[in-house]
């Protein structure tokens, strides 16, 4: 994907307020762009751009590219860029606050492939297992076989367990999605 320059008119400052004033944005202005949330983040190669990046185009206002970005979307909160930023900033968190603002724009998920396969995850087991999101999602996307040998590896070490933890009542949860495919219907 070929990024365009950024030029000073494409800069928001009110959007570095609106992020800076809430409870994840006030670190953002600290951070050092060491790249250890991009290098830990297990699924940045699908991310038009990186957690760093996000943070960085954050610090800069760029607010349009921020929020049209597929980054927030991509995001598995699985929090291994917040545990560890030397800096105790929650590029998580920070998605997560993202998102909300991203829909008042009106801007909407272009990646609800990814989000399926979570959902179908939750629903089944009641909580999220990395292997079998990985595999599935891998089933839905022909690119991510590139990830084999990482995710191999990962295996061998431990990092990666195989086992599938499941909830044990799923009532409430089953309740949630009810409502939420309710709400759907009627959009």
């Amino acid at each position: 994907m070929k990024k365009e320059p950024i030029i000073p008119e494409s800069r928001d400052p009110a959007f570095i307020e609106q992020v800076i004033k809430t409870p994840v944005g006030e670190k953002i202005p600290t951070c050092m762009q060491c790249g250890i949330c991009a290098g830990s983040c297990p699924v940045s190669q699908e991310m038009d751009y990186s957690p760093r990046e996000l943070v960085r185009m954050v610090q800069l206002g760029l607010k349009k590219e921020v929020l049209s970005s597929s980054t927030i979307w991509i995001c598995t909160t699985c929090f291994s860029c917040s545990v560890r930023c030397p800096r105790g900033i929650h590029p998580t968190e920070l998605m997560e606050t993202l998102k909300p603002i991203a829909i008042a724009e009106g801007i909407k998920n272009r990646n609800v492939k990814f989000d399926n396969v979570f959902s179908d995850v939750i629903k089944t087991n009641g909580r999220a297992s990395e292997f079998l999101l990985i595999s599935k999602y891998s089933l839905t996307e022909p690119g991510m076989i590139k990830q084999l040998p990482f995710g191999l590896s990962m295996m061998v070490k431990g990092k990666l367990p195989l086992s599938i933890q499941r909830m044990e009542n799923t009532r409430e949860l089953e309740a949630i999605f009810n409502l939420g495919e309710k709400s759907r219907e009627k959009k």
